[in-house]
């Protein structure tokens, strides 16, 4: 039987798909490099994820990330690097790309396109458009669904469906 975790890898995977494609596409735009963090916070994530994440950092023996307090994102080291990069959530493998969302509040209403101003200040109009840019809402419904599925997969996590939990809790559970 396929469990909730393994559909949430695939969906993984298909945004790395598409994100290469346009870090293809936009190669000649993209400042992002490793140190860059300027998209780097502190998050919290889908009960889904987390559990995806923790899972493979256990199941890979990854050492304990030491959390940094000063930093914007506690899980970069004194580098500015990831200490969880090859397990990061969806939304840091997207970081610096151009993301559509809707905006019920624009005028008209619609597609409003966020990318990083260090990445395509240069640009000038570059026409951002369906082809060269990624749909969040089409991954994060995606990606609700699949944390809808994992919660009635796992009930004694006694999580609601719009519950989050802070990345900085693998800690906690890397102890164990």
């Amino acid at each position: 039987m396929i469990q909730a975790i393994d559909i949430y890898y695939r969906l993984r995977e298909e945004v790395d798909s598409q994100v290469a494609v346009l870090e293809k596409l936009h190669k000649d735009w993209m400042a992002c490099r490793k140190g860059c963090c300027s998209c780097c916070l502190n998050l919290s994530v889908w009960p889904v994820e987390f559990y995806a994440i923790l899972e493979q950092m256990k199941a890979a023996k990854w050492p304990k990330p030491q959390f940094n307090e000063g930093k914007e994102c506690g899980f970069l080291d004194r580098e500015d690097g990831c200490q969880i990069y090859p397990f990061r959530p969806i939304i840091c493998r997207t970081h610096g790309l151009p993301l559509a969302y809707w905006q019920d509040d624009s005028h008209p209403p619609g597609y409003g396109i966020i990318f990083c101003d260090q990445n395509f200040d240069a640009a000038g109009d570059i026409g951002f458009d369906a082809n060269n840019t990624l749909n969040m809402d089409q991954v994060n419904e995606k990606l609700a669904r699949i944390n809808i599925v994992f919660l009635e997969e796992n009930p004694d996590l006694n999580l609601a469906p719009a519950d989050r939990i802070e990345l900085r809790e693998l800690l906690t559970c890397l102890e164990v």
